[in-house]
């Protein structure tokens, strides 16, 4: 039993401070990192940001479970009687903290999205006229609802406002906007970003820059080689957020209009000349790069890491 704690407290205290120094080195890039990549195609700048925004749960998972774990097990003997310290116990109990708080998080938001989608459905009534294979309802909702809810069978609602106000060639290209969405499985990466940990708060600018450019991205996928779609785009655009009082969405929705600014957004559908090329950054091969390498240094290195979780269960209070 001291064996099977030991090794539970050591690897959730790595998660712990492997999650604590990510968050800090997110939130220090992130401004640096979000004008560095303006100049991408919103494609792939939404890519980025969403891996920029999972960074510090996958370096709290991957030191944990492919780290910490593995050494404790390779060099611990099973017979050890070590106990566990009060700093290690407190460590451990704040990386339980964080998985508990995300999960709950994700599950608010799964649950108010389930509601949201089984209120509408039952009070709407089924659409057959859109080329898409997702269902898609017309509800009555003051709010200028255009939105894909829902991450495994995702619907796909439409305000009986926006249908009465908007001419059909913009609902047909507000549609292939949500088409795109799916197609991205953003509503997936919504579900996951709300489950990853935000210790520092600086998942919140990510989520935000991803966020906006997870539109632009949909938006450029709608309107690709159709410039009469791109006009429609903007002027549904333009006219969906002047119908809208506040923002309503359900958390795990994407949504044609989320609130703030449309600038950026019109800009770039009104001038596709200025649409930056796709870029192709070698992030994958930089990722899979670094992972060898702290492979080999984990390999090489893993008696003195021992060493240092022994000195930290023995000297800390």
């Amino acid at each position: 039993m001291t064996y099977t704690l030991l090794a539970a407290v050591i690897t959730c205290s790595a998660f712990a401070i492997a999650v604590s120094i990510a968050s800090a080195l997110v939130g220090a890039a992130a401004p640096l990192a979000a004008s560095r990549i303006a100049r991408y195609a919103p494609a792939s700048r939404a890519s980025i940001l969403f891996g920029l925004r999972m960074l510090p749960a996958g370096a709290g998972i991957g030191f944990a479970l492919a780290v910490a774990l593995p050494i404790f097990l390779w060099f611990e003997p099973r017979e050890t009687q070590e106990t566990v310290t009060l700093t290690l116990a407190v460590t451990a109990a704040a990386g339980v903290a964080v998985w508990v708080r995300g999960a709950a998080r994700a599950f608010r938001a799964w649950r108010a999205t389930r509601y949201a989608i089984r209120t509408w459905r039952q009070r709407g009534r089924r659409l057959t006229s859109f080329e898409t294979s997702m269902p898609v309802f017309a509800i009555e909702e003051s709010f200028p609802t255009v939105a894909v809810a829902g991450v495994a069978r995702p619907v796909l609602f439409i305000s009986e406002r926006v249908l009465r106000e908007c001419p059909d060639d913009e609902v047909r290209a507000m549609v292939a906007h949500e088409r795109s969405h799916v197609a991205r499985r953003d509503n997936l990466k919504r579900l996951l970003i709300r489950g990853c940990p935000d210790l520092l708060g600086a998942g919140m600018l990510v989520e935000r820059a991803w966020s906006d450019a997870a539109e632009e991205a949909a938006d450029a996928e709608a309107a690709a080689g159709r410039p009469d779609r791109a006009l429609d785009l903007a002027q549904a655009l333009i006219r969906v957020a002047r119908l809208a009082p506040r923002l309503e969405a359900p958390a795990l929705a994407s949504a044609f209009y989320l609130g703030g600014s449309i600038e950026s957004r019109i800009r770039r559908l009104v001038e596709p000349d200025r649409l930056p090329a796709p870029s192709h950054p070698l992030g994958c091969v930089a990722i899979g790069g670094l992972a060898l390498a702290l492979a080999a240094i984990v390999v090489t290195s893993a008696p003195a890491l021992h060493q240092l979780m022994e000195a930290a269960v023995h000297f800390l209070p």
